[in-house]
C-alpha cells in the first residue's frame, strides 16, 4: 500500500518524532498557508488531486478555519483528525483544548513547530517596527494581541538544549508583551492514531468522491 501524508510545519516535529512506515510519503506545505484560509484550501486541493496515484492520503490538518472544508479526493480515501486546528492536534483533542481555556481563557499558545517555521507575535512586531515606526508598530500590535494575558508553550518532543531553546523564545515573547509564562504537556494520541490510520471516534475518514463536511452527518470510507 502506498500513501501519502500531507501535513503542515507545525506537527513536522512531531510526524517525524513518532515515526512513519517505510509505504507513507511525506510532504510538509508551508507555514505561511495559514494566514489565508482560501489560499490554503487551494493548496491542498491541489496536492490531493496530484496524489491520487497512492491508496491513502492523511492529512494532518485540523477544521484550521474551515479551509479543509468541502475538500474531495476523487479516487483516493482521506483521513484526518476531528480537530479544531494543530494547538488541539498537539494537545490530544478539542475537549483537552476547552478545559484548559476555561482555566486559562486569555492565552496564546505556542509549540514547536510556530515558534520554529511561524511568525510569532514577537517577530510580526518587529516587521511592523522597521515598516511604520515605534509608535505604529506598538499600537497595532497592542490592538492585535493586547487581551492574551499568558503564552503556554506545549512541549512535545525533544530535550535538552533544543528544547531549552524553544522556551526561551517563549519567554523573550511573553516579557514584551507582560505574559505570563506556563507550559503544558503535549499528548500527541490523535496525532498518532491519525497517521497510523487507526480507527476512532476522532479520526475521521472520507470517502473517495465525498466533500469534507466538518459536521456530524460527514460520509466515512469503510
Amino acid at each position: 500500500m502506498r500513501i501519502k501524508l500531507i501535513g503542515c510545519h507545525s506537527t513536522r516535529n512531531e510526524v517525524l518524532a513518532l515515526g512513519v512506515s517505510s509505504e507513507v510519503d511525506c510532504e510538509f506545505l508551508d507555514f505561511s498557508f495559514h494566514a489565508d484560509p482560501l489560499q490554503l484550501h487551494r493548496k491542498l486541493q491541489s496536492r490531493i488531486n496530484a496524489c491520487q496515484h497512492y491508496d491513502q492520503i492523511i492529512l494532518t490538518y485540523g477544521r484550521c478555519a474551515h479551509a479543509v472544508a468541502g475538500l474531495a479526493s476523487p479516487r483516493v480515501p482521506l483521513i484526518l483528525p476531528k480537530a479544531h486546528d494543530c494547538i488541539s492536534l498537539l494537545l490530544g483533542s478539542d475537549v483537552r483544548r476547552q478545559a484548559l481555556n476555561a482555566v486559562h481563557p486569555s492565552v496564546y499558545y505556542f509549540s514547536q513547530g510556530w515558534l520554529q517555521y511561524g511568525r510569532d507575535p514577537y517577530t510580526e512586531y518587529c516587521e511592523y517596527r522597521k515598516r511604520y515606526g515605534e509608535k505604529d508598530a506598538a499600537y497595532l500590535i497592542r490592538s492585535l494581541y493586547g487581551n492574551y494575558q499568558e503564552a503556554m508553550f506545549i512541549q512535545t518532543v525533544g530535550e535538552g538544549a533544543k528544547l531549552e531553546k524553544y522556551r526561551q523564545r517563549v519567554s523573550l515573547i511573553a516579557n514584551f508583551f507582560g505574559w505570563k509564562v506556563r507550559e503544558v504537556t503535549g499528548d500527541l494520541t490523535l496525532l498518532k492514531a491519525v497517521i497510523s490510520r487507526q480507527r476512532g471516534p476522532d479520526v475521521m475518514r472520507v470517502a473517495p468522491g465525498t466533500p469534507i463536511v466538518l459536521e456530524e452527518e460527514s460520509h466515512y470510507a469503510d
